[in-house]
């Protein structure tokens, strides 16, 4: 694509040369250059693709900082809110992680579900959507990873209080509680 950009160009100003010298021998080159002058010419070019080196992927703050309170604390796994709100028919994306404390690289399961709600008319099970990672294959010991978490909030979810779990595995390896309040917006 280079070369036929050079192309272009080195044909470009072939061209324009060869007109300005015709200008200079016509008696009107003054018109015919400021006619020039007039039409830009125009070239695309495809942006440049940046050396692999530079191509990171970037962790939010909330990863980050979540993954150093893993790390501090010595804990198998952390969320980070234990406890917020959100509006019916929303989605809000949270970030959990997981610290292999075993002796060896092990695989973990990860289940996060909704299973009480102060409100009778609720339904926690299907009101309360969560989207995550689901197995964490490979963990070296001492290890962390952290992933998103999407909570949704469906339209039929009622503004309540819900109580929420998530569980890694296996063998109730970690659990934590947390509570999600539905808001009308």
């Amino acid at each position: 694509m280079r070369k036929i950009i050079l192309l272009f160009l080195v044909i470009g100003l072939f061209l324009i040369s060869g007109c300005t010298e015709k200008a200079e021998n016509n008696e009107s080159a003054g018109n015919t250059a400021g006619v020039i002058e007039e039409v830009p010419m125009i070239v695309e070019q495809e942006p440049a693709e940046p050396a692999e080196e530079e191509v990171e992927e970037t962790e939010p703050q909330e990863a980050v900082e979540l993954k150093e309170n893993i790390a501090d604390k010595k804990n198998k796994f952390a969320i980070t809110e234990s406890g917020f709100e959100i509006e019916r028919k929303t989605e809000k994306t949270l970030y959990f992680g997981v610290m292999n404390q075993k002796d060896e690289s092990s695989d973990f399961t990860v289940e996060f579900f909704c299973d009480e709600a102060f409100d009778s008319a609720a339904k926690p099970e299907t009101d309360i959507i969560f989207i995550y990672t689901e197995k964490i294959e490979g963990l070296k010991k001492d290890q962390i990873e952290v992933f998103p978490l999407v909570v949704k909030a469906t339209e039929n979810a009622k503004p309540t209080d819900y109580k929420c779990k998530a569980l890694i595995g296996p063998e109730s390896y970690a659990t934590k509680a947390f509570v999600i309040k539905v808001v009308n917006p």
